[in-house]
This record gives structure tokens, C-alpha cells and sequence, in this order.
């Protein structure tokens, strides 16, 4: 019997026993009952489960149970009752958080690791504690952290797993890869907790440690140290520590960028953020649907970057140079690139269903970056107007994505409404959709297609097609990252509100006059749900002296979820 397994002392027998149990675990075997052989622990006999004999509780939570992997006493030691917390982890957390560009890492590699990693076991607890305590709504989110101060457990393990970190990157055979996975949990806890400053504090920890990892790969160091033997042994076709951070750990990193940089904050200041060249997509066309997604998410933060920088611009009035005009030329041309590498891609091969669910994912940031780097130097908001056909296909891919999480929700998304059909609440404010039964929370890691959706509903002035991005927001997806859909969706229908209080007779668009140029969210919601809103009138921009009610180029607003 393994080390860390409890004896259970035999009960007198009351009543006649069952059949000679061969293939259950310790515990049923003992007590002669019949076993659900639930691994890596069974719930037959309401008792606490021993385990398996000559079983590895941690092997049925790997891809390979043949991997020969070491028996996974030490990783279990010390856990107590909260081993449950990381079989919920496996079984529902994981496949929740995978996206078809990280599925390897939240199902594969996090596991692997945290057979010799306290640090990496220690996070998972914590963050399947989480996944199965809370819905995935910012609004719970935020009301545990502000007036709860956690549970113990999430504390207990999340500083266990911070202290072992700390105490493990003095030794000598720590790795960038160790610190790299850990900081991906961290980063994934402080998102579902809502506390977006401290995640981003990891996500600069992991950006300085990838900076500090290129540097002495660039200066040919050779003592940097290999792979821990447990995380290895399914590795054995890789090329060893670099191929598992440039390959695998890198591009979750890039993609996480993304949340910072909508947030305001100055990433490009502690780590190179670079784009795609035109001219080597032209060279090297996407070979598989996964080769486009890393051009695709880098042309995403370096046009956020240009787009943030040419918003404060248009704010101070300062002067839009011609060398700004060229590189938004250069940024749609390397858009128009990878289009046409993707459309290439399309043509030349046959896609399964899930390779064009990926593909429909990454066209819903195509669209949207393409849009806001064609009209970002654009004071008029009537520029954004020519790219309704634009906004049409970002909401249509982004249905295709969401019809694939909850196929139920297909005939919901097929009704588009009219411009004034949205039904309100006797509040006046947008009703919001029951949450979806679900054993975890309806949280994932990646950004996919709340933002857009966001960004659609709140810039196309066309009332069917940004009550279309709305219905989509209220068909609970699950909250990305910092981004929950009712949240927006509610802003969004005030944006509309606004926008739509004086309308053109013909058209029954808004006029210039009440159209805004920026609707920010802001993240400090609190425990009761109440968070702030900045509107920017676009009349201001342009030189007029009418806003909102006449009351100026800006103001704020509360809203309660």
C-alpha cells in the first residue's frame, strides 16, 4: 500500500458480504463492496478513497498513462482533502480553460510539471478550488474578493505555491520553464479572482524572465539548465528547454499581452512587442490553421499598441504626423497579408470542423483590429460606417465560435433583432441571460470574442447589426479573462441609448453629433457589482461645441450587474 494512504480497520460484519472485488481500489476491496473505479479515487463507499494498488493517482490525470512516470507519492503528500480540489482541476477546470492554441499546456505540460513541482501542484489546487467555488461572473469574482478574503484554501495553497516558487529559483537545477508555467497559473487565478493588477504584475514577471531567457540564448550560454526528469519524460521528441518555452510557453505569454494592453497598460515598455512582416507572410504560407494564430495575435498587440498611442494623440491634440499615416498603412498592409494567407490556406486544404471554428476565432480579431487601425487617426465617426460589412462578418464568425462551445444556443444566435426589438427590464437596464448549469465555472484563460463583440456594439452605427454583437454577448459565453459579456452588453446597450437619442429620419442611424469616440469600463468593480463608465463625446474631437446634453467632451456614469 502506498505511503500516503490511510488503514482502514475492519468493521464487524451485520450482514452477508458481496463478490470478491479484483479490480476496485483499496478501500472497496477491504470492505467487499462493489467499486465505481473512479480514478484517481472512487466515491463508492462514502469513506475516503485509498487510492489503487500499484496505481499512480497522478497518472490517470496525464495524457500517456504509459509514460512511465514515477509513482506520484511525493506530489500527493501534503495535500490532505484538497487532492479533490486537483481531480476537479482535471476533470472540469482543464477542459474549460484549453483553447485549441493552449490545449497542450492546461491539459499536458501544467500536469507533467506538477509531478516534481510544488509550486505548479500547489497553483493547480488553487486554481481548480476556484474553478469549482465560483460561476465565472467578474460580479462574484469581485464579491469574494472584496468581502471575503477568500477561502482558506484558495490562501492556503496559492501562498504555498508562491513561497515554493521563491524557495526554488535559488537552487541550481531551477529552470525558466518552472517560473514561466507557474506565473501562467498565477496570471490565470488573479484573472478569475478579478484582480487585474496583481495579474499583471505575473504576466511582467514572465515577460522579464522570457527577456532575460533570450538574452542568454542570444549570448550562446550553455549553462542554462535542463528539463526536471518528470516534465521530460514525455518531451523526449522536443529539443529540449528552449523548444518548450519559444513553442509552447512564449505564444500563451503573447496572447496574454493582449489583456494588458486593452487595460492601458504600458507593456511595450518591459518586453519587445513585434508584429509579422508583410513580405514573410507573402513568403511562407500558413502550412496548418495553428501556424496563422501567432501572426495573428503578435499583428494584434502591435496595432493595440499604435491605436492607444494614437488615441492620446486625438485626446491632446496633438498632431498626426505623416509617419503616422505610414505605419497605419503598413499595419493594414500586414492585416491584407495574413488574410490572404489564410484565404490561401482555405482554398489549398481541407478543413475539419474544429480547424474552422479556430479559423472563425481568428478572423473575429482580424476584423476587429482591421477596423480600429483603419479609423483609429479618424476624428469623424463616420468613418467607421464603411466598414459595415466588416462588422457583418465579425459577428458572424464570431457566432460560429460560440454556436461550437453550446450548440443549444445556435437557434438563438440565427434571430436577429430589429433596432429597436432588444426587451429591456422594468429597471430599464438589458435583462441578463440565467447562468448555464455547468460543475465549472464558465471562465476561460484567452481572449476570443467578447472584445470584439464589445467593440462592434459600440463603434457600427448599423442598430441591427450592433444589436446583433449584443445578442451574442447575452448568449453566456463564458467570461474571458477580465472580459464578462454582461457586463459589456449592458454598457453597450447604454452606449446605444446615447448614441441612438437623436437619430438621422432616413437612415435611423445616430447623428454625428451624438455618436461618442470612446466608451471605457472601468475595472474596479466592487463587491455589489457596481462599477463606473467614461464616455467621450465625438463631437468634442472635432472641434464642435456640442456634446452630450451640451455638457462637454466627457463624463462618467455608475451601472449596477
Amino acid at each position: 500500500m502506498p505511503s500516503n494512504t490511510l488503514c482502514i480497520g475492519l468493521p464487524k460484519r451485520t450482514r452477508r458480504t458481496g463478490p470478491k472485488v479484483k479490480t476496485g481500489c483499496i478501500t472497496c476491496k477491504i470492505r467487499r463492496v462493489k467499486c465505481d473505479e473512479n480514478k484517481p479515487i472512487c466515491f463508492s463507499t462514502g469513506r475516503k478513497c485509498d487510492g489503487y494498488d500499484g496505481f499512480s493517482h497522478f497518472q490517470a490525470f496525464g495524457p500517456h498513462q504509459a509514460s512511465g512516470l514515477p509513482l506520484a507519492v511525493p506530489m500527493l503528500s501534503g495535500l490532505g482533502d484538497s487532492i479533490h480540489y486537483l481531480e476537479f482541476y482535471h476533470k472540469y477546470a482543464r477542459p474549460s480553460l484549453s483553447s485549441d492554441f493552449d490545449k497542450e499546456f492546461w491539459s499536458q505540460t501544467s500536469l507533467q510539471m506538477a509531478q516534481s513541482e510544488p509550486a505548479v501542484r500547489h497553483a493547480l489546487v488553487a486554481l481548480g478550488y476556484l474553478h469549482k467555488t465560483q460561476s465565472g461572473s467578474l460580479k462574484h469574482a469581485r464579491s469574494s474578493f472584496a468581502i471575503n478574503h477568500e477561502h482558506k484554501t484558495l490562501l492556503l495553497y496559492y501562498n504555498k505555491a508562491v513561497r515554493c516558487l521563491v524557495d526554488r529559483m535559488v537552487e541550481s537545477s531551477y529552470s525558466p520553464e518552472i517560473g514561466l508555467v507557474t506565473c501562467v497559473l498565477f496570471i490565470c487565478i488573479e484573472f478569475m479572482r478579478g484582480n487585474y493588477e496583481t495579474a499583471f504584475v505575473h504576466l511582467s514577471s514572465g515577460l522579464n524572465i522570457i527577456t532575460e531567457w533570450r538574452k542568454r540564448q542570444l549570448n550562446g550560454l550553455s549553462n542554462v539548465p535542463r528539463l526536471s526528469p518528470s516534465f521530460s519524460a514525455n518531451t523526449s521528441n522536443r529539443s529540449g528547454s528552449s523548444t518548450i518555452i519559444e513553442d509552447k510557453l512564449i505564444p500563451i505569454f503573447i496572447r496574454a499581452i493582449t489583456a494588458a494592453l486593452l487595460y492601458g497598460v504600458p507593456i511595450e515598455h518591459i518586453f519587445q512587442i513585434s508584429g509579422p512582416l508583410p513580405m514573410d507572410l507573402r513568403k511562407r504560407p500558413f502550412l496548418t490553421i495553428l501556424e496563422a494564430q501567432s501572426p495573428n495575435h503578435e499583428l494584434r498587440n502591435v496595432s493595440i499598441v499604435w491605436i492607444r498611442n494614437m488615441a492620446q494623440k486625438i485626446f491632446y491634440g496633438n498632431v498626426i504626423t505623416t509617419e503616422d499615416f505610414k505605419y497605419q498603412s503598413y499595419l493594414l498592409e500586414c492585416h491584407s497579408a495574413w488574410l490572404h494567407c489564410l484565404q490561401t490556406l482555405e482554398r489549398h486544404k481541407h478543413l475539419s470542423k474544429e480547424d474552422k471554428i479556430t479559423a472563425s476565432s481568428l478572423m473575429v480579431s482580424y476584423y476587429g483590429t482591421y477596423i480600429s487601425v483603419a479609423c483609429a487617426i479618424e476624428t469623424n465617426q463616420a468613418k467607421y460606417d464603411q466598414h459595415l460589412e466588416n462588422f457583418k462578418a465579425l459577428n458572424h464568425h464570431a457566432k460560429i465560435v460560440l454556436n461550437s462551445m453550446n450548440p443549444t444556443t445556435s437557434s438563438a444566435s440565427s434571430s436577429i433583432t430589429d433596432s429597436k426589438s432588444l426587451p429591456r427590464s422594468s429597471s430599464g437596464k438589458m435583462p441578463v441571460s440565467s447562468p448555464k448549469t455547468s460543475q465549472a465555472a464558465n471562465f476561460t484563460f484567452e481572449i476570443s470574442v467578447v472584445p470584439p463583440l464589445y467593440f462592434a456594439a459600440t463603434r457600427c452605427r448599423c442598430p441591427v447589426t450592433r444589436r446583433e454583437a449584443i445578442s451574442l454577448l447575452l448568449l453566456n459565453p463564458p467570461r474571458e479573462a477580465l472580459w464578462d459579456p454582461k457586463q459589456h452588453a449592458l454598457v453597450s446597450e447604454r452606449a446605444i441609448e446615447i448614441e441612438e437619442s437623436e437619430v438621422d429620419p432616413v437612415t435611423g442611424w445616430p447623428v454625428e453629433k451624438t455618436r461618442l469616440w470612446s466608451v471605457v469600463v472601468n475595472g474596479d468593480m466592487d463587491g455589489e457589482g457596481r462599477f463606473s463608465v467614461r464616455f467621450s463625446a465625438g463631437s468634442w474631437f472635432q472641434g464642435q461645441v456640442y456634446g452630450r446634453n451640451g455638457e462637454g467632451r466627457m463624463w462618467e456614469e455608475w451601472f449596477v450587474m
